[in-house]
């Protein structure tokens, strides 16, 4: 069966969860209670982290982590992957290190590679591509040794520069020589704004997405915008992927609306599916 999991900040707050950092024990313990069965995890500082105590909390609550999102470094602590300073992109590459240390203490979720990528770096897209692929490419390398899987989200442009679709995405991991720890994180909230026709990038990554975000068209709750859910669902489902499915949304119209509907907005459209 199918992960459902929940967005969870475990350092610093995050504006994809409707829970404080600060509550993490709790919104274990509220997501569990809601039949969540899995939780990403937003990490900054990855190498703070005691693995196994988390484990452990995870364990405890009935959950396991499906993923560790790395893009709160970026803004935080100005880490990039595609920066033009060789001091930035050599702390990024540690960092990610760090991350999937943190992954086989967990379970070996999956580690995205989301927006401590670069958002909207001054400079040639072409050489932002260049110093991203070879800082991903040691990301990769040193992932695949830890048993470890990474995944990159495209994100639409208004966020970043860098592989903002599905296509572009299959282009860039065609580049790096498909990696076989290297997937995709398919978010239907960037897919919506970039892809035009979602059913038709969905198929296009089939075999490739490790992961998908549900969020709808206004980056609110699935049924609050206008993204069919039920075709996409369906679409994910006939690719062959197995994997979790989890919400990165927005707080609107409140945290405490997103933290009492929730569950019902995802299993919906699984159990309809």
């Amino acid at each position: 069966m199918n992960k459902i999991s929940q967005t969870l900040p475990y350092q610093y707050d995050t504006v994809f969860s409707p829970f404080r950092a600060k509550e993490f024990a709790y919104a274990l313990e509220y997501i569990a209670l809601q039949g969540f069965t899995g939780v990403e995890i937003a990490v900054a500082h990855p190498g703070q982290v005691d693995g196994s105590k988390l484990y452990n909390l995870l364990e405890s609550f009935g959950l396991s982590a499906t993923t560790l999102s790395t893009g709160q470094a970026y803004d935080l602590d100005g880490l990039c992957l595609s920066s033009f300073d060789e001091e930035i992109r050599k702390r990024s590459v540690e960092l990610m290190a760090e991350h999937v240390d943190l992954s086989a203490c967990l379970g070996y979720p999956c580690v995205t590679v989301g927006l401590i990528r670069g958002k909207l770096e001054k400079g040639d897209k072409r050489n932002l591509l260049e110093n991203l692929k070879t800082s991903l490419m040691k990301c990769v390398e040193y992932a695949f040794k830890h048993g470890v899987t990474l995944q990159l989200e495209p994100i639409c442009r208004a966020e970043t520069l860098l592989i903002n679709n599905i296509s572009e995405a299959l282009t860039f991991l065609n580049v790096l020589g498909n990696p076989e720890n290297l997937g995709i994180l398919y978010d239907t909230y960037h897919s919506w704004y970039e892809d035009g026709v979602m059913t038709d990038a969905i198929k296009a990554a089939a075999g490739k997405i490790t992961n998908v975000h549900f969020a709808d068209s206004n980056r609110g709750l699935p049924g609050t915008g206008t993204i069919n859910f039920g075709e996409v669902y369906e679409a994910i489902k006939n690719t062959g992927y197995k994997g979790a499915y989890a919400l990165e949304t927005l707080s609107i119209p409140s945290a405490d609306h997103v933290k009492i509907h929730s569950a019902v907005s995802i299993m919906s459209i699984i159990n309809a599916g």
